[in-house]
């Protein structure tokens, strides 16, 4: 089950010793996803976040695969992005989901492929019963990726747009 797989991408999980890699920029992230990754990835911003994501998976291990799971393209084995959860479902069976791709892939159905992948595991393996989602208002291309989701407009607060989309 795990990776997962589409037509054009594998995604996936990453357990601890996989993120201490990434986080120290050491080739056996490479070696274990048998893939190329980027000089630009991940993002400052994003390599900030990996020791929240090491400590939550240090404290609880039930927290993966919740977190962090790395988008490969099938036929070039190149890291393009990562999509995951911002922590476990809550007790209402609500996860929030994430994602951030590499600006040369963008506007090419990746990151719809990849979160539509990992929304079906959400809701087909765990108890997910909603998949919600923040983003900018004036973020025009991750509004798209939710709406070729499926997923509904909740409401606005300032600049933030929230998104829900209820298990089928």
């Amino acid at each position: 089950m795990l990776p997962l797989t589409t037509s054009r991408l594998m995604v996936y999980p990453c357990r601890l010793p996989l993120l201490t890699h990434i986080y120290l920029g050491n080739e056996q992230a490479a070696t274990a996803l048998d893939a190329y990754i980027p000089a630009e990835w991940p993002p400052e911003d994003l390599k900030e976040m990996i020791p929240y994501f090491i400590e939550s998976l240090q404290h609880d291990p039930k927290a993966f695969p919740w977190l962090f799971w790395i988008i490969v393209t099938r036929a070039e084995r190149t890291v393009i992005g990562n999509v995951g959860f911002k922590g476990r479902p809550d007790k209402n069976g609500q996860a929030e989901i994430s994602y951030y791709l590499l600006p040369a892939y963008r506007g090419q159905g990746y990151m719809r492929e990849a979160a539509a992948a990992l929304i079906s595991w959400a809701f087909t393996a765990t108890p997910v019963r909603r998949i919600v989602a923040e983003c900018d208002a004036t973020n025009i291309a991750s509004l798209r990726v939710l709406q070729k989701l499926g997923m509904r407009l909740g409401y606005k607060s300032g600049d933030m747009l929230y998104w829900h989309l209820p298990k089928k």
